[in-house]
């Protein structure tokens, strides 16, 4: 990422003019629906991690990887029948919804969880 310079004010007015059009551009990747209920993808990851993949029972994946994908398939799959049941699940607008959710569980809970099997079992 460029740093500001503080003599030459139109290279700074270029340099953040970038950042807004980056973060504009990262909020409307997520569409609106899903944008309101996100912290219900939150919770319902969290009660997942607390109620059946605990400690105990996570070692029946082969990696942490894995354990990310069963529970963020599972995380959607309630979202889906929650809040968005009414849209087809063949739609362009659930595909949207489905990857959004993805990227979001991935970027914000990916390494956690990941961590967390590595702690619990191991390599």
């Amino acid at each position: 990422m460029d740093k500001f310079d503080f003599t030459d004010s139109d290279k700074n007015k270029q340099i953040l003019r970038n950042m807004i059009e980056k973060v504009l551009k990262e909020e409307t990747q997520i569409p609106m629906a899903l944008r309101r209920r996100l912290h219900f993808v939150d919770e319902e990851l969290l009660y997942r991690l607390s109620a059946v993949y605990r400690p105990d029972s996570i070692c029946r994946f082969e990696s942490g990887e894995e354990l990310l994908d069963v529970i963020g398939e599972e995380v959607i799959d309630s979202m889906y029948w929650n809040y968005f049941s009414s849209i087809d699940d063949n739609s362009g607008e659930w595909g949207e919804m489905y990857y959004a959710m993805i990227k979001y569980i991935e970027n914000k809970y990916g390494n956690k969880i990941k961590e967390y099997y590595h702690i619990n079992c191991g390599n």
